[in-house]
């Protein structure tokens, strides 16, 4: 049996992304305006539904989601390049890898981990009170010198899009993120100056992932175009120089035995 998939239009998949992480942002402020402004609590759990700093939240899963499903689309780019044996296939199959490593990490929370610890150990405070940020910082640098010939290699629209992509979610998971923690040292996380940096670095961060998936659809459009998912053994290749191609022994041996 062979199924065929269709890759959807990247503009529309990207105005679809475009309205849910408006929609997400909106309701995250009107629950917690509603809180710290209004005074009206938690809303009967409807506002921590939709925090966008808070585990298991509508906004984390989403988020995990567009991680997985960029994981997803480079590992048919990957799979791609290795049928053609490209010289960059580690790299895209790295790429699938490292996004769906991101997903899991966005529900886990696991990059949290380090941040008592370094804390202590550093006496960290300030812009690195969150200190994961000092690990993740160094992370991304690394990232950047073992991607670097790869990147240069893309296509110029495609490389353009790959780093602005960077730039924003980057600029938000540990740039903003940074400012967040140094107001989270001053005047703490329950209060709404603290909401709105947090609303504005996860913005940036689902504005990022909106970004990436437009640049690989349209890249998957233009060089993929169409999957094919085939199921069952595959098809066996016929026997070149046979004798059993035609049902007669081939000429040289017919000329031999003459």
């Amino acid at each position: 049996m062979e199924l065929r998939i269709w890759i959807p239009s990247a503009d529309r998949v990207r105005r679809w992304l475009i309205a849910i992480v408006l929609s997400l942002v909106a309701l995250h402020l009107a629950g917690q305006s509603a809180k710290f402004l209004l005074g009206l609590g938690n809303l009967k759990g409807l506002a921590p539904l939709f925090n966008l700093d808070r585990e298991s939240s509508v906004p984390t899963w989403y988020s995990s989601c567009t991680m997985g499903l960029a994981g997803s689309l480079l590992g048919v780019i990957a799979a791609a390049k290795f049928a053609k044996r490209d010289r960059y296939r580690l790299h895209w199959a790295g790429l699938a890898g490292l996004f769906f490593l991101l997903s899991l990490d966005e529900i886990a929370m696991i990059h949290e981990a380090p941040i008592d610890p370094l804390r202590e150990l550093l006496h960290a405070g300030g812009l690195l009170y969150y200190t994961w940020v000092i690990p993740g910082g160094v992370f991304v640098a690394a990232m950047g010198v073992v991607f670097a010939k790869f990147l240069f290699h893309l296509p110029p629209a495609l490389r353009r899009r790959f780093l602005l992509a960077g730039t924003v979610f980057v600029g938000g998971a540990i740039g903003v993120e940074m400012f967040s923690g140094l107001q989270a040292d001053r005047y703490g996380e329950e209060n709404f100056g603290y909401i709105l940096i947090i609303t504005l670095e996860e913005f940036m961060e689902m504005s990022g992932m909106v970004i990436f998936i437009h640049a690989l659809l349209e890249y998957l459009a233009a060089e993929v175009r169409e999957i094919r998912l085939c199921f069952g053994p595959p098809p066996l290749k016929p026997v070149e120089n046979s004798s059993f191609q035609s049902g007669n022994e081939p000429k040289q041996r017919k000329n031999e035995a003459a």
